[in-house]
Parts: structure tokens; sequence; C-alpha cells
């Protein structure tokens, strides 16, 4: 079977001049935590990015499916985004939040715009794991209550908090967490209980979360943290039955 070619792309990468990926990788072994893993016994290495392509140390051109986790949703290296960084950089690189500075308030003004209801008010964080740890904090603070509810299968990410959330083993080390966090079963249409064809699968997932409620804590939660779409649990998409399945739980982003 012939590999498929990519199309014409008008980009010559830049000539790579520093060390080997065996290099690297041995760099990395011996100065990066080992929790930072790969996926591949030899992995490539990607050096440059443009558009929806990325590059290795030789010049090979791959179609980027991933794009770091959306976070390069408009593609590698955006003139428009290469712009705005570039000026920011020569003009102030840093400022601190105890004093002003218009384009945080500025940003935050337009992504409240774009919320829905009351949710009007923005706390920026580093991270998605750092995002979770948030949101349980300020749940436990506004309810007076410490237990939450989380799913099986799920992730929500890799500190303290953010690891009592998940329910991975192969996301979890063999430290003490999840103190006050109950796992409910995911309402996975593949291999759930209950398949997403089941009319009564929405009704069914949900009774299983009030059983938790009712059973494994003392009658009052926190909260209630899932993925829209649970990702490290293999891209679950709920049955859409759930959607109209009338329970209070709120949802929380991926972490």
């Amino acid at each position: 079977m012939k590999t498929p070619e990519l199309p014409p792309f008008n980009h010559r990468p830049i000539t790579y001049t520093g060390p080997s990926a065996d290099e690297v990788l041995r760099l990395r072994k011996q100065f990066l935590n080992p929790g930072i893993f790969l996926y591949y016994k030899k992995p490539m290495m990607l050096v440059e990015g443009k558009g929806q392509y990325v590059f290795d140390e030789k010049g090979r051109r791959y179609l980027d499916a991933l794009g770091g986790i959306v976070t390069v949703s408009v593609g590698h290296c955006h003139p428009h985004v290469l712009e705005a960084v570039i000026k920011q950089n020569e003009t102030l690189q840093h400022s601190t939040t105890i004093y002003l500075h218009p384009n945080i308030a500025l940003y935050a003004e337009k992504l409240a715009g774009k919320m829905p209801g009351d949710l009007k008010v923005c706390y920026f964080v580093n991270s998605g794991s750092e995002a979770n740890d948030l949101a349980v904090m300020m749940a436990r603070l506004y309810t007076g209550n410490f237990d939450m509810i989380a799913l099986r299968n799920c992730y929500h990410g890799g500190n303290m908090s953010a690891m009592g959330l998940t329910s991975h083993s192969t996301w979890k080390f063999n430290t003490p967490h999840s103190f006050g966090v109950h796992h409910a079963v995911a309402a996975d249409p593949y291999r759930g209980a209950w398949p997403a064809s089941d009319p009564e699968a929405g009704k069914n997932y949900a009774a299983d979360v009030k059983s938790v409620i009712d059973y494994a804590t003392p009658g009052q939660v926190a909260g209630f943290i899932a993925e829209s779409i649970q990702g490290v649990g293999g891209v679950i998409v709920f049955p859409m039955a759930i959607s109209s399945t009338h329970t209070n739980m709120s949802v929380s982003p991926a972490g």
C-alpha cells in the first residue's frame, strides 16, 4: 500500500543545526522528570511548524492532527498571532497583576461577552489541572460541603486534587489522594451498561450519580465535575438522551 502524499505547500523549513534526536532523547531521559513520558521507543523530533504542518529535524513534513491539544487551533505560526506576540514583546514582556495593564482587562471583557448567563467574571490560570483545582476549591468554599462527584474513566489533571478527581489507574500515582471524591459510572454509549440506543440510558446513568450521592456521601456535595467529552478515556461522547435528563448537575471542561 502506497503511503499518501501531502499536497504541495509553499514553505521551506529552516535548516536545523541543533542536537540530534538521539542526543535530545538522552538529555531528556537524564534531566527531565519521568512523568513526562513518551508514547514511542523512537519518537520523532519536531523543530518547526507552519500552518497545519510540522517539520522534523531533517525537514520532513507531517500533517498535524493534534494541534497541541487545541492550543494551536489556528495553525502553527499564524501571521496574525506572530504579529501580536512580537508587538507585545517589543513593548512590555511582563507586568504583575498588582499593577494595571489594559490587555488583561480588555481580554476578560471580550471573553465574558461570549459566555452565557451570569458567567461574567474571569479567573486566568496556567493549565487545565490548575483550573480544576481552583474549581473544586471554589465549589467547596461556596457550598460549605466537601464531597465531589466525578465519573469513572475521566481525566482532570496531574496535580494532587485533579489526580484525585481522575479515575484512571494509568494516570494516578500510588500516593494518598481522592479525599472526598466519589466516582459514578460514566455514560459510555460503547462499553457502558446502557448503550446509546437505549432511550432510558440518560436516566439510568443519572440515577447512578444519585445513588453515589445517597450512599457514598453525607447527602450534600460540593459539586459534580465531568468532561463534556471524555478525552483520555477514549473520546467518549455521552448519549444524547442524557442531555434531556433533568438533573441538578454542572459540567466542567476537561482538565
